[in-house]
């Protein structure tokens, strides 16, 4: 890990290939480091009786790009039972992004409390995503 704990990297795995990987986790990114240029440095420790006197590597150069989420609004903040309300969240990135709405905590939207009147439909401009949720 990181001085400031944000990023962390777990425990080698040997991919379906068999080429060995060891996952960087990132956490608590902000907008302002998307387009950040990083490069992952990797010291082998030496093991002497193994006649191994360790070793660095070095990635290429790599651009973090990150998404966000711009808005989350709803059409009507207190609306009445059976009446129809319209969830809309706004997000930027390079690539599209999945879209879950949920309620409660949990996975999904609450089918005891809501009925879905249209599924997720996601609208595309450049960059920035918008997915509306119909439901009453």
């Amino acid at each position: 890990s990181t001085e400031d704990n944000r990023f962390m990297v777990r425990n080698s795995l040997i991919s379906h290939d068999g080429i060995r990987v060891s996952p960087l986790f990132l956490r608590d990114l902000k907008k302002t480091e998307d387009g950040l240029k990083v490069r992952c440095n990797l010291a082998y420790q030496p093991d002497t009786a193994n006649n191994f006197f360790g070793g660095t590597v070095t990635s290429g150069e790599m651009v973090l790009k990150t998404a966000h989420i711009t808005s989350l609004t709803a059409s009507d903040a207190g609306p009445i039972d059976g009446a129809t309300i319209t969830l809309t969240c706004v997000a930027i990135g390079e690539k599209k992004p999945s879209f879950r709405f949920s309620s409660f905590g949990r996975k999904t939207v609450d089918k005891t409390f809501f009925q879905e009147v249209s599924a997720v439909a996601v609208e595309e401009s450049g960059t920035t995503y918008t997915a509306k949720y119909v439901l009453k």
